[in-house]
């Protein structure tokens, strides 16, 4: 009877030693924060290769800076803000970004679409985002004059406003030094061609940059 007893108490005392063995030997992997790029064509590689993309090379870019952030890019070619605001509370849910890169409206003002519809549903992404406890990079925009001198000029200023009033970093133009430039632009006009992808890059980077943590 003795001996059933320790030979019980010897496989119980085995099995413990293994069970935490294994319990501390087999590290247990957190899921790396997540930035969502939240745009249309400008940011889906319209036209061009995806690894050409910014958003490709902006992965890569975290990868070579040790920054352990994974990028998903939510970007659907010819959004609107409105389409945008609809689907950001589902975007949200399955994605959990830790970080957005909002680049949206380049499509509402080549429309001609009210500035004060285009600034409530910004307002309404950058409300959710919030909310759900992820930093906001707003990535502003700059349209062709072709609706007049006053829409132009409210467009732009639209990017400010939002980023003043909800204290968010702005890239002020995602295509500085890259509109009007045509060995950068594709034939369509609009787009950047892959040569101009990392100029967009660092555009957003310097910006990008104040919100990652290593």
């Amino acid at each position: 009877m003795l001996f059933r007893l320790l030979l019980v108490l010897k496989t119980l005392l085995l099995s413990l030693f293994f069970s935490s063995f294994v319990a501390w030997s087999v590290p247990a992997y957190a899921e790396n924060p997540k930035i969502m790029i939240y745009g249309d064509s400008l940011s889906a590689a319209y036209g061009i290769p995806q690894q050409k993309g910014w958003a490709s090379l902006l992965q890569q870019k975290l990868v070579s800076e040790h920054y352990q952030y994974d990028v998903v890019n939510a970007s659907i070619s010819g959004e609107t803000t409105s389409g945008g605001a609809s689907r950001i509370r589902n975007s949200l849910s399955q994605i959990k970004p830790n970080i957005i890169i909002l680049e949206l409206g380049a499509n509402d003002g080549l429309r001609g679409l009210p500035i004060e519809s285009m600034i409530a549903n910004l307002n309404t992404i950058i409300q959710e985002g919030k909310k759900s406890g992820a930093k906001i990079l707003l990535v502003g925009m700059k349209i062709p004059p072709n609706y007049g001198p006053q829409y132009t000029k409210l467009f732009s200023q639209s990017y400010l406003k939002l980023s003043q009033e909800h204290q968010i970093p702005l890239v002020p133009f995602m295509l500085e030094n890259i509109a009007a430039k045509t060995n950068l632009i594709q034939d369509d006009g609009l787009h950047p061609n892959a040569i101009a992808q990392p100029l967009v890059l660092d555009n957003i980077w310097s910006k990008l940059k104040m919100l990652l943590k290593k």
